[in-house]
């Protein structure tokens, strides 16, 4: 498991103050960037993710505005589907986190940052829920 992002990775920032929304004109050159980068160096488009989404007890960014449902509409990162409905009863959310990536060392940081890109809030229990294990499950059904 790669911990050391800045080593294994290219890292894109966007000046935001992380209180209000990604400006349209940014997020579109973050796509023509992602496009040019991915195909230019064979980077999975899929495996595009956040500062939090590895670093959750080190990282806050991006913010809570950060479109990532776009993001996704255009190839990059992943974003759960409505149409594969609720997870199956037994469903393991812990363990469904760790598939997907999050690190399981401090699990409310981990949470915040799955809140954060998943359901766009700050404000959510640090706990797992019935929504959370729906779009884990969606999530992983594309997982390879």
């Amino acid at each position: 498991t790669i911990t050391d992002l800045n080593s294994a990775s290219i890292g894109i920032e966007l000046d935001n103050n992380g209180s209000t929304p990604f400006t349209p004109a940014q997020i579109q050159s973050l796509i023509l960037l992602l496009r040019d980068l991915t195909e230019r160096l064979n980077i999975p488009p899929r495996q595009v993710i956040g500062h939090a989404d590895l670093a959750p007890t080190r990282k806050a960014d991006p913010s809570r505005f950060f479109p990532w449902q776009q993001l996704a509409e255009a190839g990059f990162g992943m974003w759960p589907r409505a149409s594969d409905g609720p997870a199956p009863d037994g469903f393991d959310t812990w363990n469904a986190m760790a598939r997907f990536g999050y690190p399981m060392e401090d699990r409310e940081a981990a949470v915040a940052a799955f809140h954060r890109r998943f359901r766009g809030s700050d404000d959510l229990p640090k706990t797992l829920d019935a929504e959370d294990a729906r779009i884990l499950h969606s999530l992983l059904l594309q997982t390879p």
